[in-house]
């Protein structure tokens, strides 16, 4: 889905991956989609220098035993690297990516383009 790139894209990816989704996977795969959906257009929001008028890209598929979750942004701005969380908040993103994948990476192409594989629980 493409979503301006603006603060309600994080709750509208949310509520559109939990429809799609909600069936295929264990409400656990769920909420740790959701959470890194939300990490992921925090970032590309708060550090890829968007513009007014700026979008946002989100997919999230089931295959091979993952949910692959990505976010693509105008990738005006630096590199794309977990920090140390900080003790006035922020740094968990990538630190939370880290820890609840089986996987990820950022790809540069007409932009940038985070990546993530949440291991796929059977659905309920």
């Amino acid at each position: 889905m493409t979503l301006p790139a603006a603060p309600a894209a994080a709750t509208t990816a949310r509520t559109e991956v939990t429809r799609r989704l909600s069936q295929r996977v264990t409400v656990g795969a769920l909420d740790d989609v959701r959470l890194l959906l939300t990490e992921l257009i925090t970032n590309a929001l708060r550090h890829s220098d968007v513009a007014p008028g700026d979008e946002i890209e989100v997919k999230a598929e089931v295959a091979d035993g993952a949910i692959r979750i990505e976010v693509s942004d105008p990738g005006r701005n630096g590199p794309v690297k977990p920090r140390e969380p900080g003790a006035n908040g922020g740094g968990f993103g990538l630190y939370l990516v880290e820890r609840l994948t089986n996987r990820w990476g950022v790809e540069r192409e007409d932009g940038t383009t985070v990546w993530a594989e949440v291991p796929v629980r059977d659905a309920r």
